[in-house]
């Protein structure tokens, strides 16, 4: 009897999976991104989401345990799954294609302005819980450390620069400036070479050799040229509505 109800076990189809249950978390995670944009986080309940989403509490509950685990779901997968529709011209663990990474998503954020807004609202607070607060710090971390630490291994970061403090410290300064443009104190025609510009010069002071005479090149270039000098990150699709 115990080999029939393990090969029973075995055989019997994980509801998790389901078409049905990827189909309502996915519905679950675009209201509550909706929700973000038009209320704020603050204002987000697990019986509207269930509400608009059409689930039960249940449901919901079995997906996310926690209302700050679903808010930190729904603002990682969207960052996440949007990086990885961008066609990157550079490989991985260099500069351009960190850069690239930034311009895209600047790109993507002049079209949700108050979604940018709420989110980097609840990251500067002192109040934020600690998941929802991970889950906006690790993607740009990823990628920040890539080229951090590829530097590192060709020995062109300065001698009293250590990586993983200056990638938060990159991280912290990137969202920063994001905010200030969310908050309307930086024009959209200038948030890219803001960003880029600032980013860099932050940068310059961490890094020797090649790396250092790659950066001031990049911004001899910008100062000249504008945006002109920057790279031009394209979509491989179009991505699904937040």
């Amino acid at each position: 009897m115990k080999r029939n109800r393990t090969k029973e076990t075995a055989e019997r189809p994980n509801t998790y999976n389901s078409p049905a249950i990827i189909e309502r978390r996915r519905r679950i995670l675009d209201e509550t991104r909706i929700m973000i944009a038009e209320q704020g986080i603050a204002a987000i309940s697990m019986n509207e989401i269930c509400k608009r989403a059409g689930v039960a509490k249940r449901t919901l509950y079995n997906a996310f345990q926690t209302r700050e685990r679903m808010i930190a779901t729904a603002i990682k997968e969207y960052f996440d799954d949007y990086v990885a529709e961008i066609a990157f011209d550079s490989p991985t663990g260099t500069m351009m294609h960190n850069l690239e990474r930034m311009i895209s998503v600047v790109q993507r954020n002049r079209k949700i302005r108050n979604y940018i807004r709420a989110i980097l609202s609840l990251y500067f607070s002192p109040d934020v819980d600690g998941d929802i607060w991970a889950s906006m710090h690790s993607p740009a971390l990823h990628h920040n450390m890539e080229w951090i630490q590829a530097l590192e291994n060709r020995r062109q970061l300065q001698p009293w620069v250590d990586s993983e403090t200056l990638v938060n410290e990159l991280v912290r300064f990137e969202y920063a400036t994001i905010y200030d443009w969310a908050q309307g104190r930086i024009a959209d025609d200038e948030i890219i070479i803001r960003l880029v510009s600032s980013y860099l010069t932050f940068v310059l002071g961490a890094v020797a050799g090649g790396a250092r005479l790659e950066i001031e090149r990049l911004l001899k270039d910008i100062s000249e040229r504008g945006v002109e000098a920057l790279p031009k990150p394209q979509r491989v699709r179009l991505n699904r509505a937040a």
